[in-house]
């Protein structure tokens, strides 16, 4: 039993100490400024047909795999809506090389009312849409769930009686959603936990920017991004950048996603493809009567985190490390010629060994609640980890996007 005790405290002593000294990978990214999107260049990705007469992208989200979209297939409550979804990637989930922007899935389910926002949770693997409208009462207030590798819708969820959902993004580093009402609530954002619980309103947000009504959003760091409704208005295109932190709109720069005059477009969704590269569709109304709709992507100005690296000791540092080990041999050598008597060495030892015994019960209490705190650290560390590799190819995107503008444009960034 003695050893049954001993071996315990050891192993819940050792945890402690392996957590005591590992030292967390430090990641710290984020969007530069409040002014980043201001001038951004704007570069195609996708552009594809509109298939009904009266359809209209309204949302789009970015999966491991897929980019998706959602077209509304008009605004009554008896025709589905199509849901398509392009590679993100050069290869599929399964590893498989394909062509990186092609189409990969279409879904025509079910009606997902006006459809107007999306946003995919990595940790459920689903995806929450945003209804806007509720051509079915029932709706009112609720958020449909997709299977983010089906497509298939799963269930809904019901938020609230008192306004509908315009927009919704998902923030992975804190688990939580962050929603936009309608008008019905001021156009207010509110932050709900991982369980679609409202958990804090940021405020109400009529009137604060550019148009008369708010398209789908993003949440990137401190800042939640989106368009204003501003087509009819002959002001052209804007985006709103809000501060989670501040409460408030910090941030209205125009877009300009290179259109030819005399036609009409409509940017409705933003996501983030990787730490500092955003997507946008547009909808693409043409002179001759056809509409289109494309996906732009552009690149902000971004905080990336110092990267760490080893250095070889200095000769200096060597010398004092040589210094301090000769201090010691001198100092051990002085210690034997001054040793303690039997009786107080006897005594010493005493107290070592009911030192041992109090801190291997105290390491016993602690080694379950050990277990419980290793077990948290290791998943954030695999999130931190997960964080760096994106952060990692986020940089190596960056930098291809500028060879592509330099071709293209002949300048630099």
């Amino acid at each position: 039993m003695k050893w049954e005790v001993l071996v315990t405290g050891l192993i819940g002593i050792v945890l402690f100490w392996c957590i005591w000294i590992w030292e967390p990978m430090e990641v710290h990214a984020e969007i530069a400024s409040d002014d980043a999107f201001e001038g951004v260049t704007w570069e195609k990705i996708i552009e594809g047909d509109i298939e009904s007469p009266k359809g209209v992208v309204q949302s789009m989200c970015v999966t491991d795999d897929y980019i998706i979209l959602i077209e509304n297939y008009d605004d009554t409550a008896d025709r589905s809506d199509i849901i398509k979804a392009y590679y993100r990637n050069d290869t599929d989930a399964h590893g498989k090389r394909v062509e990186k922007y092609t189409q990969a899935k279409r879904v025509v389910e079910r009606n997902y009312e006006h459809g107007n926002g999306m946003a995919y949770n990595p940790n459920t693997r689903e995806i929450a849409v945003a209804l806007y409208t509720h051509l079915n009462p029932e709706n009112r207030g609720c958020i449909f769930l997709i299977d983010a590798d089906t497509l298939s819708f799963k269930k809904k969820v019901k938020i609230t009686d008192d306004y509908n959902i315009l927009g919704i993004g998902y923030d992975e580093a804190l688990d939580r959603y962050i929603i936009q009402t309608n008008v019905d609530g001021g156009y207010s954002f509110k932050i709900l936990d991982s369980q679609f619980q409202v958990t804090e309103d940021l405020g109400k947000y009529e009137g604060s920017s550019k148009g008369n009504n708010f398209q789908d959003l993003c949440v990137s760091g401190d800042y939640i991004i989106n368009f204003p409704l501003t087509l009819g208005l002959g002001i052209g295109d804007f985006m709103n950048v809000y501060s989670i932190s501040r409460k408030e709109l910090v941030s209205c720069p125009q877009m300009d996603f290179g259109l030819e005059s005399g036609i009409v477009d409509e940017p409705e969704s933003i996501c983030e493809l990787e730490p500092g590269v955003f997507a946008a569709v547009v909808n693409v109304y043409h002179e001759d009567g056809s509409r289109t709709f494309s996906v732009y992507k552009t690149m902000v100005p971004y905080n990336f985190p110092a990267v760490k690296t080893e250095e070889e000791p200095k000769e200096e540092e060597q010398a004092e490390e040589t210094s301090a080990r000769e201090q010691e041999d001198g100092g051990d050598q002085k210690e034997e010629e001054e040793k303690p008597s039997l009786t107080e060495r006897v005594r010493n030892l005493m107290k070592t060994t009911y030192s041992m015994k109090t801190i291997m019960k105290t390491a016993l209490i602690i080694f379950f609640a050990l277990d419980i705190v290793l077990v948290v650290y290791l998943k954030v560390l695999a999130v931190r980890r997960k964080r760096k590799r994106m952060l990692e190819k986020a940089r190596r995107e960056r930098q291809r996007i500028r060879q592509q503008i330099r071709a293209m444009y002949g300048e630099q960034l």
